[in-house]
Formats: structure tokens, C-alpha cells, sequence
């Protein structure tokens, strides 16, 4: 079944609904926004604010402001007539271009130029703004007069710069996307978009031509109808996101390229109707001019793809988006069994931030600046937002998963959750605990996480042509079960790592600096007649860096710093007839090596070390008991050896 739309390009979301509909499917909402508009605040109008500056002395002070950055004198003969505000801002936009023209200017600057005038425009009203927040006189009516003065010039501008733009770049405006969804029956629905933008000369009309298909092979049911619904739903915020940049290029009230996709719909996604779905968005515009004033065009894409496989109880994310040199790329694979764990989960996005935060600090030795720059950094901060946004729905999926499952449900409930809650108990409540020395560094949290096992990789690359500065972060959890002799008992393991470097180029002016950093958690439990009888910990924090420096003399880098650093905390602890037995220990190493002088031979360096090494051992309980009692002595010594062996094998 194929159907076909062709028309003006007006709104995606409804678009896709309207071919659904056309289709016998159900409809979706609409929701692309192609413009959010700035509306005052609202404030309580008093006698003081009635009193202050008026409209029209508002509009003098505004005038002024905009007047001076008229670049050519296009005032009309008329000496009584007093341009409006909104016309001398129009006026600046026109003398610019005619400067540009009179100095026979590429079409490239001419653009350049626009883009000045609005940003020259916008700041005319800041200050506008400022000088009457100095004198006392911004209140609630003089904030309005400049909003909406400020919107009309906008909504004056917006036609004017693209049919600007769009007569130089004919045909090099378009959108591109593409959805495949597949039934768990096997069927599968193919819906494409595709918008070209242009200008027609003889009309002076800017053109939008799209073409919509829906195609679907085989049959679907109303429960799957409703599924995809569902899917599309999503998949059309997303696009109203991914497209709205490109939709509000010249609006200062929807700032380019700040997106903020949201995937939150994967934590409904219907598993009895559907096993997952392919998604393909895409903008390519000509926005940028070679040495001979040839245009370049820029590409955005951006690939996802959702699997759900029953048969090894997994969610499978690949996620890819590249937006002119910046590169997003992660990718999730989840379990489909696990419970909500709020506290386990707010530790793991945190671990995240810091591996933000690392990777920025550590990418160059200004702690001000990172190796990516402020707009590169805010893409990367955009794109760990959306993955985010699918750890936390992939796992709220598998909450809703487990409950559906009885299987997996009867698992879970008397293995992982109770260990869990029995564990939680004795770290957060029993005195006697001592725990691990440096818990506080944890960033993945101690005790057991009731989350869905995962493994994850989130990647930024910022590609500059001959040479790339990429920032890796790899999360993941592990668990395991184990029953013997009366015994049950759960071991996870938390990883977290992060790395920085620059990858291989033509340029020798990069430094081979790198930053690594790699964390690991692991637990291990003994639960005997439902009490915790033993409990293993360990935690462990490795960083390796390197930092280096130009030395003119040899036009080659050599190393200025040199730091490896770990840290190991051991707790160990076994309850045997109310006999508390717990063995800590803590290791710290450290060794640096600094270079002396600025530039000069390899081996002037200072090397500073460091090590400590801490034991503990504590033993609670009535040990008289065990010294009168050669049975109760002989008991507790069975028990904890076979404990012993227990963990010595879940290991």
C-alpha cells in the first residue's frame, strides 16, 4: 500500500498525520513549531510604573539608538517626516546592502552583512532596555512597547531574508526524512519526506515543494494502527526539534542549532505490536562560500535505531547525529528486565556530568576553555541530553517490561531485589558498618542497583579537517546470580571511563595529549534463610594523563607532565551467628612526572610519588561464646568457610 501527498510544506507532524489518515491509519498531533515568540512578562501594574516614561518617549530613546547605525542616508525629501522606530530598523538593513552594492560585494557578504544588521538591530533595543533600566524608568509598560516593537522588525525581516537567501541558494534548502517501523509480526511501514526549497523569479515568490510517502507490506491490525500511532507521535517531536533549528535561523526567540531532542517516548514503546524502528532525519542548506564565492552546502543527518528482542530479553539504541564538523554517537544496549531505582539512577546520571566535566577540564591545561571551544561544548552538552533522555525511558521501558513478564518478574522479585534491599539495609542502618574508606568518590554508587543491566558508549568528535578531538564515555552494569548449598547470592559489576584525546592528523601543531580514566565497582552478597551472611566490595579509580608542549628548536612535541594515579578500597564482611567480621582496606598510589624547564632535553624532569597503604580488621560480637563453646566454635567455623568458598567462586 503506497500513498503520496505533494504541496506546500506547512507542518511535518500533521503531514505525516494526514498521510496516516489517507491511509485508513490513526492520526497523530500535530506539534512542529515553526516559531516561538517572546511575550512579556506579566507584572502588577502600579501607580509608579503609570508614571514613568511614556511610549513615545520610549520610541525617541529608541530611534536614536537605531538611527546610528544607519550606514548611507535614505531619509525621504520631506523634512517634516520623522521615521517610526520599526522604519529606521528596516532603513539600517537597506543602507548596509546598498553600502555592500556600491562596493560591489560577493553574495556571500551581502548575507554576512544581514546577519550584522539583525544582530546590530537586536542590540539596539538591549540597549534601549539598559538606558531606561539605569534612569528607573523599565516598567512593565515601556517592557512591552520593546517587545513588540522589537517583533514587528523581526516579523518584517523574516520574509525579506529568505527570500534573500533563498534567491542565491535556489534548491539547495531541503529536509529529508525517513521512518521504517516493523510489526513484531514481521510487517513493515515505510514513511518518507522530502521538502526542496527554492525561488521562483517570475513570481518573486519563495517555492516549498515536498513529497510524503506511506507505504506499508502487509496488513495491519487496529492494536498495531495504534502502536504506530504512538511511534509517530514521537518521532514527530523529535522532527519538529531536529528541523525547528533550520526553521528559526534569523529568530533570536528560538536560537539556531538549539535543539532539544527528547526520547522519552521509548518508555511506552508497545512491545506486543512492534520490535522496533528506523529513523532518518536530514537538512542540507548552502549557507557558506568557497575562496571563488562558490557555495558550499552543509549537511545535518541524524540516524536512530530501536530494537527490542525478546529472545535475549534486549533493548538495542544505535543513535548517530552529525552536525557540521561536531559529531554525536552513542549507542545502548539495555537489558529488559530491572525495577525502578531512583537514587541509582540520579548516581549514574551524575557519573555522566562528571565525565563531562572531565573530558572538558582535562582537554587542555586552561581550566576555562576546553580543547572542543563554548559551541562545540554546548553541542556535546545537548547530545549527553538526549542520551540521557534514552537511558532514562529504556529504563522506565524495562521496569514496565519486568512487570509484564511473570517470568522475568518471579526472577527478579527473589533474586536481584531482595539481595538488594537486604544490602541497602545493612549500609545505610547497621552502626557496625564501616564500609568503604572512600565512598564518597564513589560516583557509581555503592550497593546494588535494581536498574536493567546495560552497556554504553556515548561519543563527541569535533572533526576540524586534519585532525579530530574526540571525547569517549563508556557506562555499563553487570549481574549475575549464583545458588549453592543453601546459599543465593548476587555480584554486580559498575563501570564507568572516560577518555580524551586527538586523534591521528596532518597537522603536527596538535599536541598527542590524552586524559583516561577508568572506575569500577563491584559487590558481591551471600543470603542464607533471607539474611545477608556476607558482603564484598570493592572500588577502584585509575587516571592516566598526558600532557605535552611545542619545543621550537626540534618542531616537534615532547611530554611537559606525566600523572598516573589509583585508588583501591576493599570492604569485606561476613554475619555468622551474630558474629560481625569486616576487613577494610585502602590503597593510594601516585606518580608524576613534570618537566622543569620550558623546552630542553627529554630527561630534565622532576618525578614525585606517593603511596599509602591502610588494613582494618573488626570483629563484633560474643566472642566468649566461641572461646566456652567448642560446638557453637566448630559451627561458626563450617559456616564461614563455607561462605568463603561461596564468594570465592562467584568471583
Amino acid at each position: 500500500m503506497v500513498n503520496k501527498l505533494q504541496g506546500n510544506y506547512a507542518n511535518l507532524n500533521a503531514l505525516l498525520a494526514q498521510s496516516v489518515n489517507n491511509s485508513n491509519q490513526t492520526s497523530m498531533p500535530t506539534g512542529l513549531q515553526s516559531r516561538a515568540h517572546l511575550a512579556p512578562s506579566t507584572a502588577i501594574i502600579t501607580d509608579e510604573m503609570l508614571s514613568q516614561f511614556s511610549d513615545e518617549q520610549v520610541d525617541e530613546i529608541l530611534n536614536q539608538q537605531l538611527s546610528s547605525l544607519l550606514t548611507i542616508s535614505s531619509a525621504p525629501s520631506g523634512s517634516n517626516y520623522k521615521l517610526s522606530s520599526e522604519e529606521v530598523a528596516l532603513r539600517t538593513v537597506i543602507s548596509s546592502q546598498q553600502e555592500g552594492l556600491l562596493k560591489n560585494e560577493r553574495s556571500d557578504q551581502l548575507i554576512e552583512r544581514l546577519n550584522s544588521s539583525v544582530k546590530n538591530i537586536q542590540g539596539a533595543y538591549a540597549n534601549t532596555s539598559d538606558i531606561l533600566s539605569n534612569l528607573g524608568q523599565l516598567g512593565f509598560n515601556q517592557k512591552t512597547f520593546l517587545a513588540s516593537s522589537q517583533q514587528r522588525v523581526e516579523r518584517s525581516l523574516d520574509p525579506f531574508m529568505e527570500s534573500f537567501n533563498r534567491e542565491r541558494y535556489e534548491d539547495d534548502d531541503n529536509y529529508g526524512f525517513e521512518l521504517s517501523v516493523k510489526t513484531k509480526e514481521g510487517d513493515v511501514i515505510k514513511i518518507t519526506f522530502h521538502s526542496a526549497q527554492g525561488y521562483d523569479e517570475e513570481t518573486g515568490e519563495t517555492t516549498d515543494e515536498f513529497s510524503v510517502s506511506y507505504e506499508v507490506d502487509g496488513d495491519l491490525s487496529e492494536a498495531e494502527h495504534q502502536a504506530l500511532t504512538q511511534v509517530l507521535s514521537g518521532v514527530g517531536e523529535m522532527a519538529d526539534e531536529f528541523f525547528k533549528a533550520k526553521q528559526s535561523a534569523y529568530s533570536r526567540y528560538v536560537p539556531a542549532n538549539q535543539t532539544d531532542l527528547d526520547l522519552s517516548f521509548l518508555s511506552n514503546f508497545d512491545n506486543k505490536q512492534l520490535s522496533g524502528f528506523d529513523l532518518y532525519f536530514s537538512t542540507s542548506e548552502g549557507n557558506t562560500a568557497d575562496a571563488d564565492g562558490a557555495l558550499l552546502g552543509k549537511d545535518n543527518e541524524l540516524n536512530l535505531s530501536y530494537t527490542l528482542d525478546e529472545d535475549s530479553e534486549q533493548q538495542i539504541l544505535e543513535f548517530e547525529s552529525v552536525n557540521g564538523q561536531n559529531n554525536i554517537d552513542f549507542s545502548l544496549d539495555m537489558s529488559t528486565i530491572g525495577a525502578q531505582d531512583k537514587s541509582q539512577m540520579q548516581q549514574y546520571i551524575k557519573a555522566l556530568d562528571k565525565s563531562l566535566e572531565d573530558s572538558q577540564l582535562n582537554s587542555s591545561e586552561k581550566s576555562t576553555r576546553s580543547a572542543f571551544g563554548h559551541k562545540s561544548d554546548e553541542v556535546m552538552k545537548q547530545g549527553l541530553a538526549v542520551f540521557k533522555s534514552a537511558f532514562s525511558s529504556m529504563s522506565s521501558a524495562a521496569e514496565r517490561y519486568s512487570q509484564i513478564e511473570s517470568v522475568a518478574t518471579k526472577q527478579f522479585t527473589n533474586g536481584r531485589e531482595l539481595v538488594a534491599n537486604l544490602v541497602d539495609n545493612m549500609i545505610t542502618r547497621d552502626p557496625r558498618y564501616q564500609g568503604l574508606g572512600s565512598s564518597d568518590k564513589n560516583s557509581l554508587g555503592d550497593g546494588i542497583s535494581k536498574l536493567a543491566d546495560f552497556d554504553a558508549k556515548f561519543s563527541f568528535a569535533m572533526d576540524q579537517g586534519d585532525y579530530i578531538a574526540t571525547s569517549t564515555t563508556k557506562l555499563s552494569q553487570n549481574t549475575e546470580y549464583q545458588k549453592s548449598a543453601g546459599l543465593t547470592g548476587v555480584t554486580q559489576d559498575k563501570a564507568a571511563s572516560t577518555r580524551f584525546n586527538y586523534e591521528e592528523g596532518n597537522r603536527s601543531d596538535i599536541p598527542p595529549d590524552y586524559y583516561d580514566k577508568q572506575e569500577n565497582y563491584t559487590i558481591g552478597t551471600a543470603v542464607k534463610n533471607n539474611e545477608l551472611v556476607a558482603l564484598d566490595q570493592a572500588h577502584e579509580v585509575d587516571v592516566d594523563k598526558k600532557v605535552y608542549q611545542f619545543n621550537p628548536e626540534i618542531s616537534q612535541y615532547e611530554l611537559k607532565k606525566e600523572l598516573k594515579e589509583t585508588t583501591t578500597s576493599e570492604s569485606n564482611i561476613r554475619v555468622i551467628n551474630d558474629i560481625w567480621l569486616e576487613k577494610n582496606e585502602d590503597i593510594y598510589r601516585m606518580d608524576e612526572r613534570k618537566r622543569l624547564s620550558g623546552v630542553g632535553a627529554t630527561n630534565e624532569f622532576r618525578t614525585t610519588s606517593s603511596y599509602s597503604h591502610t588494613q582494618l580488621v573488626t570483629l563484633i560480637g560474643d566472642l566468649d561464646k566461641l572461646e566456652q563453646n567448642k560446638e557453637a566454635k566448630r559451627e561458626y567455623l563450617a559456616v564461614l568457610s563455607q561462605v568463603n568458598n561461596f564468594m570465592d567462586k562467584s568471583k
